[in-house]
């Protein structure tokens, strides 16, 4: 329905700010973009390019945000003379060689040095963008003490930073939208697959500031899926804002205890669990280039579920 103002958006726009983190919910936006994640990203990204008058972007290792070409461009495995590149903090395979707060620390140091130091070759950025928990990356979250100072940094220096919730949002980490998990509040959220109750729709969500669209500077035909909006407007969890994560914050909370037992290299965000249910994966298949040579990630029995254990996160298949 392109911009038309219908009551099943209407209804659908009112509900999902009422889950939005408050900091943003308050003053924010929302653009209807393509069906896919991956047209939100593109639309994101050219938001913030509009907003701040820069054409540059930081982007993590190990990124995954879509398959169209700007997207790909901050993915990790999609080159891009206009992309930095920023270590993203993990235990298992850490870039210092440390991992734990230290290397978190480290990698929030960097990204501060590569800002400020003029001889960096990294010119002020249009935006930063970051999962909260990286996906095809291999499952990794983002310490939540790291993403606060990413927070910082980019505020201090008017830096939008995009949060990409695609894979994240709508309970799947435990909390309603994984950022809350750290207390971050980005200036853009990118959000499709859950909110259209596994019907295509994909949207942003971005502070008023930001708003610096032209009439018609981005369109399109497939905007506003009035099918899946009305089919969310079905799905308890955003009509009532499901804050605990539903039944994926129970599952990790009562799983949490088993799975350390058992010895499961894993960390339960905030007693949730991300269960990979999305179709970027296939549900219950290992993300690939995440295993150390030669060996293979365990597996655990856990209440009916099958936990692939993969780097520091548990990922749950259907039984």
């Amino acid at each position: 329905m392109l911009d038309l103002a219908t009551p099943v958006k209407d209804t659908f726009t009112s509900e999902l700010f009422g889950t939005l983190p408050p900091g943003l919910a308050d003053s924010a936006r929302i653009q209807f973009c393509g069906p896919a994640g991956t047209d939100a990203v593109e639309a994101a990204l050219k938001l913030v390019r509009t907003a701040t008058g820069r054409e540059g972007l930081l982007a993590f290792s190990g990124a995954y945000h879509g398959m169209t070409a700007g997207a790909l461009a901050v993915s990790g495995q999609g080159p891009s003379v206009r992309v930095g590149r920023l270590p993203f903090p993990q235990d298992y395979r850490c870039p210092f060689g440390v991992g734990g707060p230290t290397g978190a620390h480290l990698a929030a140091r960097l990204a501060e040095s590569m800002l400020d130091d003029p001889r960096s070759g990294v010119r002020e950025p249009a935006g930063v963008i970051v999962e909260p928990v990286q996906g095809e990356g291999g499952v990794l979250p983002a310490p939540d003490a790291w993403l606060r100072r990413m927070r910082e940094i980019t505020r201090a220096r008017s830096i939008p930073l995009i949060a990409d919730e695609v894979q994240t949002g709508v309970g799947r980490t435990g909390a309603f939208w994984a950022v809350e998990h750290s207390g971050v509040v980005p200036d853009v959220m990118v959000l499709s697959k859950a909110i259209g109750g596994s019907l295509p729709l994909a949207v942003i969500v971005y502070r008023e500031e930001l708003d610096a669209w032209q009439p018609g500077a981005h369109a399109g035909t497939f905007r506003g899926n009035q099918l899946a909006m009305a089919a969310e407007h079905r799905d308890p969890a955003l009509r009532q804002g499901e804050r605990t994560g539903g039944p994926c914050g129970r599952v990790g909370r009562a799983d949490a205890r088993p799975a350390a037992a058992a010895g499961a290299r894993a960390r339960l965000r905030g007693g949730g669990a991300r269960p990979r249910t999305d179709d970027r994966c296939g549900a219950g298949r290992p993300r690939g280039g995440t295993r150390r040579p030669g060996r293979r990630p365990g597996a655990e029995r856990i209440r009916g579920a099958t936990a692939q254990v993969v780097a520091r996160a548990v990922a749950r298949a259907p039984p």
